[in-house]
């Protein structure tokens, strides 16, 4: 590989190796999406990008080392060690309503998702050939996730705000398999072109039921501040 460090790109262009690269990812997951991994070429990626094939070279060994890349740098597993962790310690406070804190986590997961549905969409598409990318998905993203919310629902018991929990991380799962339900029906299946639903809608759904159940009128909710500890 070519020094990416040095000032200018590596085929001698002012344009700066950063930006080269992030165009050859960009028109890389154009091409994916329309021919999935295996009917792309190199060629294909570097016509998209309006750049000869061997530039594309200077950047990268081959397509699956782009997808690779995109998946490394374009998929929000960044985004979420980065927002969740601080997000959820802002909201530990007692006086910070339970479902406000479940909706903002709720909001800002698939909106992390819904801004990399293309990558989603590549890694679904490829994932029984190559189930490496799609463990590397989930624990980047899911797992991860999973555990910050467990971890946030385990020191709610610990305030007294929830009941305990007999698995802090299925509980989170559960929560989050409410939110890719959404992902599921609304992007990845097309739902939205038949039932429209609104992503502040769905949270907001997802929440009450996750924190009161869909018993009869007047049971205790499963979840949240209705159940506190004394």
């Amino acid at each position: 590989m070519h020094d990416m460090t040095a000032q200018g790109a590596p085929d001698g262009t002012s344009e700066s190796p950063r930006t080269r690269r992030d165009a050859i990812m960009d028109a890389a997951m154009e091409v994916f999406g329309a021919k999935g991994l295996d009917g792309a070429s190199v060629e294909d990626i570097a016509r998209a990008a309006g750049i000869g094939k061997g530039t594309v070279y200077l950047y990268f060994r081959s397509k699956d080392e782009i997808f690779d890349a995109i998946l490394g740098e374009r998929w929000p597993g960044p985004y979420l060690e980065r927002f969740m962790p601080a997000a959820l310690a802002r909201m530990e406070s007692q006086e910070t309503p339970l479902e406000d804190v479940l909706a903002a986590f709720a909001n800002g997961f698939l909106l992390a998702v819904e801004q990399n549905m293309l990558v989603l969409r590549l890694v679904f598409s490829e994932a029984y050939r190559f189930p490496d990318r799609a463990e590397h998905l989930f624990e980047t993203t899911f797992l991860r996730a999973n555990r910050l919310l467990a971890a946030f629902l385990e020191g709610q018991v610990q305030a007294g705000r929830i009941r305990p929990l007999d698995s802090p991380a299925v509980t989170a799962r559960c929560f989050q398999g409410m939110l890719m339900t959404y992902v599921l029906s609304q992007e990845l299946l097309g739902g939205k072109k038949f039932t429209p639903i609104a992503r502040e809608d769905w949270v907001s759904e997802a929440v009450r039921i996750f924190l009161h159940g869909i018993g009869a009128a007047g049971g205790q909710p499963a979840v949240g501040d209705g159940d506190r500890r004394q």
